[in-house]
């Protein structure tokens, strides 16, 4: 749902739709992509340990999605203590800058104690 009269902003950024989609659980990146083509969303979250940077030739997601067109919201999926939680979140921050969103200072945080 585009919210044309009403969007979303969130830190002085403005989104189209409140939709956030992930990317995990997909078979492949082509039925990832069409699904967040599909949904219309601004935002998705990528689990920071996700985002590797490939072997020439083989992509990889930072490779997988057109990160001018799509905001990238890094998550701390899979962490256990707070520490660790803040040193996945800072790597989200340089990946962000390293695919072109400079700007990007969002998170979305997750610990999950063992």
């Amino acid at each position: 749902m585009l919210l044309d009269n009403n969007p979303l902003v969130i830190a002085g950024r403005t989104f189209r739709s409140r939709l956030m989609t992930g990317t995990g659980k997909y078979r492949n990146f082509d039925e990832m992509r069409a699904a967040i083509a599909e949904s219309e969303c601004d935002i998705i979250t990528v689990a920071v340990r996700r985002v590797q940077t490939q072997a020439p030739g083989h992509e990889g997601l930072a490779e997988a999605i057109d990160w001018t067109k799509i905001w990238m919201l890094p998550n701390t999926a899979g962490c256990q203590t707070a520490e660790d939680a803040i040193r996945v979140a800072r790597l989200g921050r340089e990946m962000a800058k390293l695919l072109g969103q400079e700007d990007n200072n969002f998170v979305k945080l997750e610990v999950i104690p063992a």
